[in-house]
């Protein structure tokens, strides 16, 4: 009998919905794999008690002392950091326990201690504060694990987008657009769909202007900068279509004429995904030397507290998550 794997829930910032979500994912899982929360054992704690799930817990600091029949594991970030909780109220010791956890979770991934990492909601702005300086969870994990080249997919309502530029401001896009960027995310995209169990990926390429900039009129980006980068492809024998105007690409990924969009900025990417599956929509970082995955919402502070969040992203996390695991034993 094959042993179920070990996945990874990093708590996310504990004053939002991310300690909520992974609670009640655990509670409505499918027992096929093993959880191990990784965070503050006095969080978990705190959430389980104020909704009354009823959850035991105990702490560990290894892998191999988890074990299913004690309860929940939790393996401790600073525990010396006794966190005032207020749900709905970030605090920036809060924000480093956040970062933490991703950090020890990321690290235990890559030791193989745990088959897939999956992390809930941080807040930027916390954590810049706290001293991270990074956009997100993507760029903080490419950081740990040494990967020049990564991109992000978002996957839900039966389409996969993966996006070459990410959290930067909208003036900024065009001077962070390149041939080789462009390029290489196409390539992270084909290498990583194989993964998915697509034999040969269709990739869809989408323009950055209106009408795909109307030969110039509207811009020349797609000339100049998009068209060489799906050459280069087509070159490396990647199956690729496009350039695709972004008001016509996203219908045709809905029936099926593609297995992946790439677009050119966050907004574009996320949009159709969230119209599409606001509830269930899933964020995977491609490139990294480990499996992750998150849930494609934040933290929720509004709700935070009131026992009112869907889990339903976060367990959709987790059956890619899963998905990604078996595949990859089946390479």
């Amino acid at each position: 009998m094959t042993a179920k794997p070990i996945i990874g829930m990093t708590v996310g910032d504990p004053a939002g919905i991310g300690p909520e979500i992974i609670l009640k994912s655990v509670l409505e899982s499918e027992n096929d794999f093993i959880p191990l929360l990784i965070g503050q054992k006095q969080v978990f704690q705190f959430y389980n008690d104020l909704y009354g799930l009823g959850l035991s817990f105990y702490s560990v600091s290894d892998c191999p002392q988890v074990n299913e029949a004690e309860g929940l594991a939790v393996y401790e970030i600073l525990p010396h950091t006794k966190l005032h909780l207020s749900p709905g109220i970030p605090h920036i010791d809060g924000a480093r326990v956040a970062m933490e956890a991703v950090r020890t979770g990321t690290e235990l991934a890559c030791e193989s201690h745990i088959s897939a990492l999956v992390t809930a909601p941080i807040y930027k702005k916390g954590i810049n504060q706290g001293g991270y300086n990074f956009n997100g969870h993507t760029d903080f994990l490419a950081h740990i694990t040494g990967t020049e080249k990564y991109a992000m997919m978002l996957v839900g309502g039966g389409i996969n987008v993966v996006l070459v530029t990410i959290h930067i401001p909208f003036t900024d896009i065009i001077a962070n657009l390149s041939v080789n960027k462009i390029f290489e995310t196409i390539q992270i995209t084909h290498s990583s769909l194989k993964r998915f169990g697509i034999k040969n990926p269709r990739i869809a390429v989408c323009a950055l202007n209106p009408h795909a900039g109307e030969q110039g009129i509207m811009g020349d980006e797609e000339q100049t900068i998009i068209q060489p980068a799906v050459e280069l492809a087509r070159n490396a024998d990647i199956t690729i279509t496009g350039i695709f105007p972004a008001d016509t690409i996203f219908w045709d990924a809905v029936h099926d004429k593609c297995d992946a969009v790439i677009a050119m900025y966050h907004d574009q990417g996320l949009i159709p995904v969230k119209v599409l599956a606001f509830d269930t929509g899933v964020n995977v970082t491609l490139g990294l030397p480990i499996i992750r995955t998150s849930p494609d919402h934040g933290t929720a502070f509004n709700i935070a507290g009131k026992n009112c969040a869907s889990c339903a992203s976060f367990k959709q996390a987790l059956r890619v998550a899963l998905k990604l695991i078996r595949e990859g034993k089946n390479d």
